[in-house]
């Protein structure tokens, strides 16, 4: 039989609906990332992120190679220039003289250095109080002096040249404004003996002005003492160890904890000189002997003890006696200008001759 039905191409055939029998796709949640812990910023994180931190601060083995280096360097140019001199005046000398110079014209070592930069750095201090110039302008002050010495020595630039030179730039670096012809008159110095090494400074300093002194870190700890230790310390006598402890961080400048550890590890230390039963209960409060806190005691242990080496630290003392501090000044003097050792002898020959001289009128009036 034949299918008469005809087919017509443009008709679409019917599809079978399967789509009601697929499954329907899972919904994926994406879950946002936490967001990083909040890490607080400590003094002791803004330090170690400063240029004091990075190019001024050193261990004990790395400070004393540093200052060797230097007195070694500046020993061997100074005896080269002693030797010159000789050569060129041998024929003007007498073998008396050049003895006395060898004898009397010797470099200084690193230890005398060290005594000397220490004796001007704490008569900046005392000039400083006198002009009544703020605490942090006199701290930086003898900082500038002190670091600037750890690049020249003190037989290139005697410490009496760069005294109020440090003191002016002091002023200015941080912000106590007062013109140069103001200071210099306070001082008593011509102004352009003040400002003619300001550049040198600035060179010896490798242009870092930023000072971290310690002031701020004693204030930050007795204003949290006060909130940790409420009602358990008298307010009359945390004033007067706050004073205290001022006055030692004062004192501090003149050691060399500024270039080994940072300003709270300091303060800390000046802390337990002063009340070592403040200090270490308020460090017991911060740091809790806990089973919970395991890491607490961890770190009180390791900050009592980082504050006990400063504390010993604290108290060594390079301000040299009188008659010491003479004769390294003498060296100093004798090896910038040779020709004063022969003056000197001189005077004391022509002393000699007339004192001898008087002897004998004495004796023949007698």
């Amino acid at each position: 039989m034949i299918n008469t039905t005809t087919h017509n191409p443009t008709e679409k055939e019917a599809v079978p609906d399967n789509t009601s029998k697929m499954p329907l796709p899972t919904p994926t949640v994406s879950t946002p990332p936490e967001p990083p812990a909040i890490k607080r910023i400590s003094d002791d994180d803004l330090f170690r992120s400063s240029s004091q931190y990075r190019i001024w601060s050193f261990t004990k083995e790395q400070l004393k190679e540093k200052r060797e280096q230097l007195s070694s360097k500046v020993s061997a140019l100074v005896r080269e220039k002693i030797e010159r001199f000789l050569a060129e005046n041998n024929s003007q000398l007498s073998n008396e003289e050049i003895n006395e110079i060898r004898n009397k014209a010797i470099p200084v070592n690193a230890a005398e250095e060290l005594q000397l930069i220490t004796l001007y750095a704490q008569k900046i201090q005392l000039f400083g109080n006198k002009l009544r110039l703020p605490t942090e302008v006199v701290a930086t002050a003898v900082c500038f002096f002190k670091k600037f010495y750890l690049e020249t020595s003190v037989m290139e630039i005697h410490p009496k040249e760069m005294f109020f030179t440090c003191l002016f730039f002091a002023c200015k670096s941080e912000n106590y404004f007062i013109g140069i012809d103001s200071f210099a008159s306070k001082v008593k110095k011509p102004k352009d003996s003040i400002l003619k090494h300001e550049f040198r400074l600035l060179e010896g300093l490798k242009f870092t002005l930023m000072n971290h002194h310690p002031y701020k870190a004693l204030h930050g700890f007795f204003l949290d003492i006060q909130m940790v230790l409420m009602k358990k310390v008298d307010l009359n006598y945390l004033g007067k160890v706050y004073e205290n402890c001022k006055n030692m961080l004062n004192a501090s400048l003149l050691t060399e904890t500024m270039y080994h550890y940072t300003p709270p590890q300091i303060t800390l230390a000046v802390l337990l000189t002063e009340d070592e039963a403040l200090c270490l209960k308020y460090l017991e409060v911060k740091f809790p002997k806990t089973a919970e806190s395991s890491n607490s005691v961890g770190l009180y242990e390791k900050v009592v003890k980082i504050i006990r080496e400063c504390q010993k630290d604290l108290s060594v003392s390079y301000i040299p006696s009188k008659e010491v501090a003479v004769n390294i000044a003498a060296k100093v003097h004798y090896c910038d200008d040779p020709m004063v050792v022969v003056k000197r002898l001189k005077r004391k020959r022509d002393q000699q001759e007339e004192n001898a001289t008087s002897i004998d009128k004495q004796q023949k009036s007698s």
